[in-house]
């Protein structure tokens, strides 16, 4: 197993959290980029070959760079997109993925209309920091920086080779129970990263901070450009469950009766496990531990949970900022609907629920979505697809541009169903 989870078992999370704050940020800069080659998880995949993907529709233009920030068990690289004025002549930032957009690595930064909002983005499991082009692209064409880190899994997750467990996992996935079966498929995985808790919510605050000290730091493209007094989060999948928790202050709770299959964290059916069996839940200092309440407004894609079920409610009912629930329609390939309704349903906040006909899991990720090579997605993702990313790229602008700069005129795109693939959009919580 990768050396920074065994590494982090023995550790408290408040102390592995100071640990990866606690940066020098002039040593960050110099240290050795990580692995970002093209994968899902553990498994290579070969790039599709310069597929261009959806326009962004703001005002600005795109700038990518990179900076990497160091940890005594690893490195830590993210992309940082931002508005920019690319040059004449120059060539747009082909992902890792062979997604072409239209952002330019290294662009001058356009800071007309600075100091811009703070977005941090958290990609789903085993996904690779820029495989959402189309989607954070757009959001930095409307005024914002988005920063968005390679975690630990992108290239390392593993999938199950126990053939039980692969079969469990299919067959959940027929049924739509598709939350289980990722962590069916993932057993190994999320078993020894305790669901991901020894290692995401960490990587995202290291990025929250270093992002931020970047707009005191002169020498950085930044410097005076981030408005540090307002922040966004999203997230993809497991990105979008860690939205829910540290950009949304969704709890954590311990104190309910728990079967004993659910407090085995030895369970050979690792989706009956609740996170309080294990030592990196169970340590929080309570369990609202891991929010981070200088979030403003959160957009979770897609989100699952690995909370027990009759306790998804009650932890989204902590959520008081505004929240943006948007997911596909696939019913064996997308996060399973009604643990995303228990979020929309529950949480305090002002709340909407966008979802998107004919697009599964993949789609957002268009790096996979648009890529033949990835198993165990569906088909749809190329049928229409600018049509169906114009949804995702309508409202989440619209939305933060609403509760992050608070411009009046994007409420009304809240409230108007703008696509006939808009499935279903509901708000509440929002007068």
């Amino acid at each position: 197993m990768y050396g920074r989870i065994s590494r982090l078992r023995g550790f408290k999370p408040a102390a592995i959290l100071s640990a990866l704050i606690l940066v020098d940020s002039t040593f960050a800069k110099t240290c050795a980029q990580a692995d970002l080659s093209f994968g899902l998880g553990a498994h290579a995949l070969e790039p599709v070959d310069n597929v261009a993907t959806a326009d962004p529709t703001g005002p600005y233009g795109v700038g990518i760079t990179f900076e990497t920030y160091c940890t005594d068990d690893r490195n830590l690289t993210v992309s940082i997109w931002y508005p920019a004025t690319p040059e004449d002549g120059s060539s747009p930032y082909v992902s890792s993925g062979g997604i072409v957009g239209q952002a330019f690595q290294d662009a001058p930064l356009d800071s007309s209309g600075g100091p811009y909002p703070l977005i941090v983005f958290s990609a789903g499991l085993g996904a690779v920091h820029d495989a959402y082009y189309f989607y954070v692209q757009n959001l930095v064409s409307h005024g914002y920086v988005v920063t968005s880190a390679q975690h630990l899994d992108a290239r390392h997750a593993n999938t199950t080779t126990n053939t039980t467990l692969q079969l469990i996992a299919v067959a959940d996935s027929l049924v739509g129970d598709t939350n289980d079966a990722v962590i069916t498929f993932y057993t190994e995985w999320f078993r020894e990263t305790e669901y991901a808790f020894t290692y995401r919510p960490q990587e995202i605050q290291l990025n929250l901070n270093q992002t931020l000290a970047l707009a005191d730091d002169s020498s950085s493209i930044l410097y005076g450009n981030i408005d540090t007094d307002n922040i966004g989060m999203t997230g993809h999948s497991l990105g979008g469950f860690m939205t829910n928790v540290v950009g949304g202050g969704a709890a954590i709770y311990c104190d309910y009766a728990m079967l004993p299959g659910e407090k085995d964290p030895n369970n050979p059916l690792l989706a009956s496990v609740s996170p309080c069996a294990f030592d990196a839940v169970q340590e929080l200092s309570s369990p609202f531990a891991l929010h981070d309440s200088r979030v403003k407004a959160i957009i979770p894609l897609a989100a699952p949970s690995f909370l027990t079920k009759d306790q998804i409610a009650r932890s989204a009912a902590e959520i008081q900022i505004p929240v943006m629930i948007m997911t596909g329609d696939n019913f064996t390939s997308e996060t399973t609907e009604w643990i995303q309704k228990a979020v929309y349903n529950n949480a305090q906040g002002p709340a909407y629920y966008v979802q998107i006909e004919d697009a599964d899991h993949y789609f957002v990720p268009e790096a996979y979505g648009l890529n033949p090579n990835v198993a165990l997605k569906g088909d749809e993702d190329s049928v229409n697809f600018l049509d169906k990313a114009a949804v995702y790229t309508t409202y989440s602008a619209a939305f933060f541009n609403y509760y992050i700069k608070g411009n009046t005129s994007a409420f009304d795109v809240l409230h108007e169903t703008s696509s006939s693939f808009i499935k279903d959009l509901k708000y509440r919580n929002d007068s």
